[in-house]
């Protein structure tokens, strides 16, 4: 059922992240739709083993493992791509995360059919118009005024938040800060009866992103629309992606930079000309005008997302109002504007 190729004979080669710090379920999860969907396309598969050996997750991943790259768990996700990319051969690779779940057959052949268009640069399952910027200016802004007198600084709320998610299981700490986040984005903003006015946001956002705040590195994140292809799912070339800066990837911050910065991997593909597309369960590709219209991430019901990840299922979960409230940050208001429909600033690609 994968169409795996007889090992050497592919120019493309599926790199899947297995991080055994995540446990055996995502693994498990993703690897049965892996063997349920066949995947179209011949093709080398890459099992990544990120982190310290575990039994268990071995003894599931037992067939998969004579061909196996196999590091430390340093570095982001896209470290490990880049690491894996520059040990291999082939002329293309697909690239999955350790939360991936496959949802279509032929899902391999589809991506490779819209990639080898003319003109496509990067394919992906996941695109979005977000600007982390602009989501976490009207987060903290929401959170800054309606800031309880239990927690009278920024900073001892933050704190208290992060402690919150150390003590936790991830999965019940992900939903919390989901819930969080919707009801703060569905909440009206007001600048009366509360404990903190808007002057005191302003002062405290600039002192948040400056050189040496917390949040510095948002200053150079573009503006919203930001288009970008999520790096949880993607296919390119594996020279091009290795040229790209990928190996110099290190830390969280520089990892969203990667994907949504000024220079975002979508961003050095459309500077040189090249198309960014996304790709459905219907086989058809979506440049990055139409991708309000696909229906996959934070789109309707995401009935044509070509392949899952912990994001889209924690979306599937939500009600109708956290829904919208997840769709407004990720597309606007105006959930299925194309990027057309948009003012855009001179830079955005278009």
């Amino acid at each position: 059922m994968t169409d795996q190729s007889t090992p050497g004979t592919s120019d493309l080669a599926v790199i899947y992240l297995a991080r055994y710090a995540e446990g055996t379920k995502p693994i498990q999860t993703f690897i049965k739709s892996y063997e349920r969907h066949q995947a179209g396309a011949p093709h080398d598969f890459i099992l990544l083993r990120k982190g310290n050996p575990d039994e268990k997750i071995d003894l599931f991943l037992a067939r998969y493992l004579p061909a196996a790259i196999s590091l430390p768990d340093d570095g982001v996700d896209i470290t490990s791509y880049a690491a894996a990319a520059a040990l291999l051969p082939h002329r293309l690779i697909v690239c999955l995360n350790t939360f991936s779940e496959i949802a279509s057959d032929d899902w391999l052949a589809k991506l490779r059919a819209v990639f080898d268009r003319p003109g496509v640069g990067i394919a992906g399952a996941t695109g979005s118009y977000e600007s982390p910027r602009a989501s976490m200016r009207r987060l903290k802004k929401r959170l800054f005024l309606a800031q309880p007198r239990f927690f009278p600084s920024p900073t001892r709320l933050r704190g208290a938040f992060q402690f919150v998610r150390r003590i936790l299981p991830k999965k019940f700490s992900r939903y919390l800060v989901n819930k969080l986040i919707a009801r703060l984005l569905t909440s009206a903003e007001k600048s009366k009866s509360v404990s903190n006015s808007e002057a005191e946001f302003e002062a405290f956002w600039v002192r948040e992103t400056k050189a040496e705040g917390t949040y510095s590195y948002f200053q150079a994140m573009p503006d919203f629309p930001n288009a970008h292809l999520r790096t949880n799912a993607f296919i390119i070339d594996r020279h091009i992606f290795l040229n790209s800066g990928a190996s110099a990837v290190l830390t969280r911050t520089e990892a969203y930079l990667y994907e949504f910065g000024p220079d975002s991997l979508t961003r050095q593909m459309l500077r040189k000309g090249k198309q960014a597309i996304v790709v459905g369960r219907d086989g058809k590709g979506y440049d990055v005008g139409d991708w309000p219209r696909s229906r996959t991430f934070r789109l309707e019901d995401q009935a044509n997302l070509l392949i899952h990840d912990n994001q889209t299922r924690a979306f599937d979960r939500m009600t109708k109002q956290e829904r919208n409230a997840f769709a407004s940050i990720t597309w606007g208001e105006d959930h299925s504007a194309s990027l057309s429909d948009h003012n855009l600033p001179n830079n955005a690609p278009r």
